[in-house]
């Protein structure tokens, strides 16, 4: 009976830490607590798939024969990264020491699959290459998540035209998050609208959605999910390289999505499951066999997983 009571107190005083620390940070805005020395170590899964979408053409006698086509290539790639906060810097940022081991790839894909392409999956091969780094990442987060100074990736895969995705990549891959700088407020999304910019995509809009949700881990914590959806058409050609036929610019398309559990404790990432999709859509030159203009499309996917080991 004596053992019963004892549990039941330490159940009723576990309780109790869980709801203050969940009210506490309803009240305030959650933050990064660095402990000098200390060492996090993180399980991460990478997925990387393309596929094009389109139309060849082929003359037979007198006629024009049009085939549309998929091609698809795919692959995955999983290391361990261990985070070492060096130091603790005045403003509460952390100097990091990020290094990468026991690398596993499957990115050569299938030549037996039906739209199996090689070049696209070559593509694949040299972006999981990439990723790939022996060498230690040193850069320094701040208390809301920021990052400084970290190495830029060699990996081109998204195109050298828009740098959402390489960018999204840089920050998707690392086992930290960027929080909201407002108080913690369950199951109120806020959501913003984006404004153009002065860069490639200077007629981008859409918009980003940020939302808290309650989590079922073990330790205190809760939910960060983020969304982005944003679309934004290529500026026209330079003069001399004029559009053939006066077809219009390529229409460009960016989704990001993530869930994220934080610790309540200290800020520090849980788990994350995070995915990114760019998308381009154009109009090619008009085939006589065909009622309208042909489509090609590519999208390129890029999903994250992340688990934070004992």
């Amino acid at each position: 009976m004596r053992l019963r009571s004892i549990a039941a107190k330490y159940f009723l005083v576990a309780l109790s830490v869980c709801a203050t620390h969940s009210a506490a940070a309803q009240q305030k805005s959650l933050t990064r607590t660095f402990v000098a020395g200390a060492e996090e170590r993180y399980q991460v899964t990478a997925s990387i798939r393309v596929e094009t979408r389109g139309v060849s053409t082929e003359k037979i006698g007198e006629k024009t024969v049009a085939t549309f086509y998929t091609h698809e290539a795919q692959g995955q790639i999983g290391w361990r990264a261990t985070r070492q906060i060096a130091t603790v810097l005045p403003d509460s940022s952390a100097a990091i020491a990020e290094s990468l081991d026991r690398f596993e790839l499957s990115c050569d894909g299938d030549p037996g699959a039906k739209n199996f392409d090689a070049t696209l999956q070559k593509s694949v091969h040299d972006a999981c290459a990439d990723w790939r780094t022996d060498s230690p990442m040193h850069y320094e987060e701040e208390k809301f998540g920021l990052i400084r100074g970290l190495p830029a990736l060699a990996n081109q895969i998204a195109g050298p035209d828009s740098p959402l995705l390489p960018l999204w990549i840089r920050r998707a891959f690392r086992p930290s998050v960027v929080l909201p700088r407002t108080p913690i407020d369950f199951g109120a999304p806020t959501t913003r609208k984006v404004q153009p910019n002065s860069g490639g995509e200077g007629n981008l809009k859409g918009q980003e959605a940020i939302e808290w949700l309650t989590s079922a881990d073990e330790t205190p914590s809760a939910v960060l999910h983020v969304s982005q959806d944003l679309e934004w058409i290529d500026p026209p050609p330079k003069p001399g390289f004029g559009s053939v036929g006066g077809k219009p610019s390529a229409r460009q398309f960016f989704y990001a999505d993530s869930l994220t559990t934080i610790s309540l404790l200290d800020g520090s990432l849980l788990k994350a499951s995070r995915s990114a999709t760019r998308e381009t859509k154009e109009l090619l030159d008009p085939e006589p066999s065909l009622p309208d203009p042909p489509l090609f499309s590519s999208k390129l996917t890029i999903t994250v997983a992340i688990q934070r080991l004992p």
